[in-house]
């Protein structure tokens, strides 16, 4: 199995459920341990030798932008960054359509609001499914849906509270996808909603479980705990 290159980043929502800290603001710019979360996206990109990034952006994208054009090359590593800007709100499947010109034939798409500390690079099953999520195991899956892993194939996804008591694996906001599943036209579409359900009833839905630090910062609770943890790895 081929070794990914590119790393697509969504950075374009606008994180409702933070309230004042994302009015103007979309939620991978906020500020975590010193530095924009993007920041340590990228980082981490470079860590797990990726050699171009693409932001997905939308919701204030010039402010992606600048920061972007402002990168000094101890925080740009030399990578290569690109942006694709929505021009009205498209969900995580149209952001991709647009983009799809723009993306390598096989990728990693990850979650701007979203840390999953493993190896990004080693998301790779024994066979070349069109999507492979990378799963997280939790204690208490009651805010999340949980999926059901048989071997390396997703076989169902569980509704949000349907366990709200019980551990259960979680899609882990990072995806190594086929460009050929991404739809030839631009609108409103859902990677996660529109694309994801059918790969899993036709059975071409992968799933690899990992293990490592798992937060997600687009509730006022996660975030604060994310200030901590991204501290003890600066």
């Amino acid at each position: 199995m081929s070794r990914l290159r590119q790393c697509a980043i969504l950075v374009g929502g606008s994180g409702s459920r933070l309230g004042s800290l994302t009015r103007d603001m979309p939620k991978p710019m906020l500020p975590v341990a010193g530095r924009p979360f993007l920041q340590h996206l990228i980082d981490k990109a470079h860590r797990h030798g990726f050699g171009s990034i693409l932001l997905l952006a939308g919701f204030r994208a010039d402010i992606i932008e600048a920061y972007v054009a402002s990168l000094q090359p101890e925080d740009h590593h030399g990578l290569e960054i690109a942006i694709s800007v929505e021009t009205a709100p498209l969900g995580t499947a149209g952001a991709l359509a647009q983009a799809r010109e723009k993306l390598d034939e096989t990728f990693l798409l990850v979650n701007g609001d979203t840390w999953f500390d493993f190896d990004w690079a080693a998301l790779s099953t024994s066979r070349e499914w069109p999507a492979t999520l990378a799963l997280r195991q939790i204690p208490l899956a009651d805010r999340y849906e949980t999926i059901v892993l048989e071997g390396e194939s997703v076989t169902a996804f569980q509704p949000r509270g349907l366990a709200p008591t019980l551990p259960g694996l979680i899609n882990g906001g990072a995806y190594r996808l086929q460009r050929s599943i991404i739809p030839t036209a631009i609108a409103p579409s859902s990677l996660e909603n529109d694309i994801l359900p059918g790969l899993c009833r036709t059975g071409q839905l992968g799933g690899q479980v990992f293990e490592g630090d798992f937060i997600d910062i687009g509730v006022p609770e996660s975030f604060a705990e994310a200030q901590g943890l991204l501290a003890s790895r600066a």
